[in-house]
């Protein structure tokens, strides 16, 4: 395994201020802040240097709903003192610039065009931006040199515990080394499940059930529709919902609540044979 050195700098010392993130032997810089603090973000080099960057708050309408938009500046302050007019929404900020400051124009736009993409695609957030962005024409330099940058955000959205740019669905997921497959039996649903580099994947071909509790929570009900817009879900007219894809939870309690349409503790309903997938990690745990 090949590890990666990610600097956290609390610039006030305090872990929800402004903080900054750099990868070692890569020219990413990332600066998070809370939007109460522009002012002090104003105040440094990445401020006036080009770069993209993200927005991410909650839907008035809906405190589970993720919003996120995406930007690029050259630089980047004068859009963000803009968007501190004009949008409401968001409460952080979150800049990626260059160490070096070698980004330009066409480059940054190119990387809003990806994460934007990137975002619709996951479909995990509700996207603010009204208009998609446009992705340049670059050169196979630019792109690699890009593609690299890319990477490099994804590594520390992940660091941060952000999912919004991973997708849902798997197209092509590697199981060859699948060791054990967790099912999960309510009513008509059966549902099957692997751990896949350490996320919870409802593999293709589970079922689940059609109709949602009347007690099911919020959120559940918001991910189970999610999951049959995007075509994951699909109602054949046999009693239950198919899935067309194998697809990625956070947590298995999550994977078993969109099968049995309501809250569900995954760790103890999905099995392994006679053993829940919470008897397994004890019995992990007992023999290290």
């Amino acid at each position: 395994m090949k590890g990666k050195l990610i600097r956290l700098f609390l610039v006030d010392g305090k872990p929800n201020g402004l903080r900054t993130l750099e990868i070692s032997n890569m020219t990413i810089h990332s600066t998070i802040f809370p939007r109460t603090q522009i002012d002090m973000f104003a105040k440094r080099d990445s401020a006036n240097k080009p770069g993209v960057y993200l927005l991410l708050g909650t839907d008035v309408s809906d405190a589970e709903q993720l919003v996120l938009y995406v930007g690029e500046g050259d630089p980047v302050l004068p859009r963000l003192k803009s968007h501190s007019n004009n949008k409401d929404f968001w409460t952080e900020a979150i800049v990626f610039s260059s160490k070096d400051g070698y980004l330009t124009k066409t480059q940054i736009q190119y990387l809003e065009a990806e994460l934007y993409s990137l975002a619709k695609e996951a479909f995990r957030v509700k996207l603010d931006n009204s208009q998609c962005p446009t992705k340049p024409n670059i050169s196979e330099v630019d792109a690699a040199e890009v593609s690299q940058f890319l990477e490099g955000i994804k590594l520390i959205l992940a660091s941060l515990r952000y999912d919004f740019l991973e997708p849902r669905a798997l197209t092509d997921s590697d199981q060859t080394h699948i060791t054990r497959i967790f099912e999960l039996k309510n009513k008509n649903a059966l549902g099957k499940m692997a751990i896949m580099d350490d996320k919870y994947v409802v593999l293709k071909g589970s079922t689940a059930v059609l109709e949602n509790r009347r007690s099911i929570p919020n959120a559940i009900a918001k991910l189970r529709k999610d999951l049959i817009e995007t075509g994951i879900m699909v109602n054949n007219g046999d009693g239950v919902y198919t899935f067309a894809q194998d697809a990625t939870f956070n947590s298995p309690s999550y994977a078993a609540a969109a099968i049995v349409a309501g809250a569900a503790n995954g760790q103890k309903i999905w099995k392994y044979g006679n053993r829940s997938l919470r008897d397994i990690e004890q019995e992990t745990l007992i023999s290290q």
